[in-house]
């Protein structure tokens, strides 16, 4: 009776489930061997022994499974923020495209929107830049000038007399210490061009024949005017003969009696005009005439436009029915203004250019702009100066000062509206990433526990089953003694 007095001591106790058996003594052979039959797997599985284990299994996978709710919900919050920022970075590429092209109007507005016309090609050549205003120019060309030269008087005699290479430049009489890796024409010449290009240049040239060569070093001035260049050995004997002493460029503008010269056959005649000197014919100034042209602006409006209506096509597809990402984020609304500023700038002035409209840029209904090259040929035909008035420049007013501003505000890369709202979308999915790392170790940690949990009771309750088995067959074989018994 003892044995039954132990079992059901054993089923009336609470069930622990603390990792081990505490059941009686006489039973821990065979809660032991269920033990051994209840294991935990790493997969989130256990092999249970009693009848209850699909029952524990259950429980388990559903314990998992609310645990991993979190992390369900900051996956998704993360894959929004990571579609959020490739919208931006999207819209920040077409927001440069349109800066770019904003200032490629600022660059044909400013000078290159003017074409040359020279009466003698062959005295002059000129162009403009920015600053250029149209008009009617002569230059009389007295003389182009010359540079200044020298050749070595005889062979380079190289190496064999100076193995070191000590060799010195002597320019209108200072002396400048030559660095050659050798004595060589060659590297003589090199060393020069390295050191001092800015003021002379060394070539290296033959005057003999191929089968008997004559190397010699020649020097030549970077600016007119009267030089004399040399090149010393250790023992500072002039190597050169001098060639030309040079002379400066002389020329007159516009008749008006001065001479003026120049170390250089590149000149300024006028802010935005520069003129260079090909050949000298004293007494015949050759006239230059600058007018303006709408070419170059014609293609920069027509790239800005492209590049506008990129820009708002990216906005337009974050909103509406099938919206992108960036749907009700504030950043779209403050591009909206700032893009939208641009083709709606608009300022009084009697010049009869007050919008861009004048220029051939339209706004349709659609939020879209539209370019008609003619408008802008009227325009500029009509008065080319209120043309460039209005756009005015990046940094001194008018249309393109507006309009740099506001691209400036958005894509700047330390101030710009864009740039910190891709800063705190970056910080954002950081900051979601730690977090899911944070609850997937506290949810793989929560599942070893509840698997080990699980196995312990599946354990104890195996050993119950056994226990129960045997007083039921034991209960069964009392019956059947007594039985016996009444039997006789």
């Amino acid at each position: 009776m003892s044995t039954v007095s132990n079992a059901l001591s054993t089923i009336l106790n609470p069930i622990t489930v603390s990792g081990s058996n505490n059941s009686s003594s006489s039973s821990s052979s065979s809660s032991s061997s269920s033990s051994t039959n209840a294991s935990a797997g790493s997969s989130g599985t256990f092999t249970g022994a009693s009848s209850y284990a699909g029952d524990l299994q259950a429980v388990l996978n559903r314990a998992v499974a609310i645990a991993q709710l979190p992390i369900t919900e900051l996956t998704g919050q993360q894959a929004n923020i990571q579609n959020q920022y490739s919208e931006l970075s999207t819209i920040a590429k077409d927001l440069t495209s349109l800066q770019s092209a904003v200032a490629q109007i600022g660059e044909a507005a400013g000078g290159s929107s003017f074409e040359t016309d020279v009466s003698d090609p062959s005295l002059v050549s000129a162009s403009t830049s920015s600053g250029a205003v149209a008009g009617t120019y002569s230059i009389e060309v007295d003389s182009i000038g010359a540079y200044a030269s020298s050749l070595s008087t005889s062979n380079w005699a190289g190496t064999s007399s100076d193995p070191g290479g000590t060799y010195s430049l002597v320019l209108n009489g200072t002396s400048y210490q030559i660095n050659s890796t050798d004595g060589s024409a060659a590297s003589v010449a090199a060393a020069i061009n390295s050191q001092f290009g800015d003021q002379v240049q060394a070539t290296v040239v033959n005057v003999g024949s191929s089968d008997n060569p004559d190397q010699r070093i020649s020097l030549q001035a970077t600016t007119l005017g009267a030089q004399t260049l040399d090149i010393q050995d250790s023992s500072e004997d002039s190597l050169q003969t001098q060639g030309p002493a040079g002379n400066p460029a002389q020329y007159i503008v516009d008749g008006s009696g001065e001479t003026v010269t120049s170390d250089t056959r590149s000149v300024n005649i006028a802010t935005g005009l520069t003129v260079n000197l090909l050949s000298s014919n004293q007494g015949n100034p050759a006239t230059i005439t600058v007018s303006g042209t709408d070419s170059a602006l014609s293609g920069a409006l027509a790239s800005f436009v492209t590049a506008y209506n990129q820009v708002m096509t990216d906005l337009q597809s974050q909103r509406g029915q099938n919206a992108g990402p960036l749907q009700g984020q504030s950043i779209l609304s403050e591009i909206t203004q700032s893009i939208s500023g641009m083709s709606t700038y608009f300022t009084s002035s009697s010049s009869g250019v007050d919008g861009l409209r004048e220029l051939g840029v339209q706004l349709g209904e659609n939020g879209q702009l539209t370019f008609d090259s003619e408008t802008l040929a009227a325009a500029y035909s009509t008065s080319p100066s209120a043309v460039t008035s209005f756009l005015g420049s990046a940094t001194s007013g008018g249309w393109l000062e507006s309009a740099t501003n506001a691209l400036t505000n958005l894509i700047d890369p330390n101030t710009g509206l864009l740039t910190n709202d891709e800063t705190n979308l970056q910080s954002q999915y950081t900051s979601l990433g730690a977090q899911i790392t944070a609850k997937q170790n506290a949810v793989a940690q929560l599942q070893t526990t509840l698997q080990q949990q699980m196995a312990a009771a599946d354990a104890l309750i195996s050993t119950l089953e056994q226990q129960n088995s045997f007083l039921t067959q034991m209960m069964q074989a009392q019956q059947i003694e007594t039985q016996a018994i009444v039997n006789g």
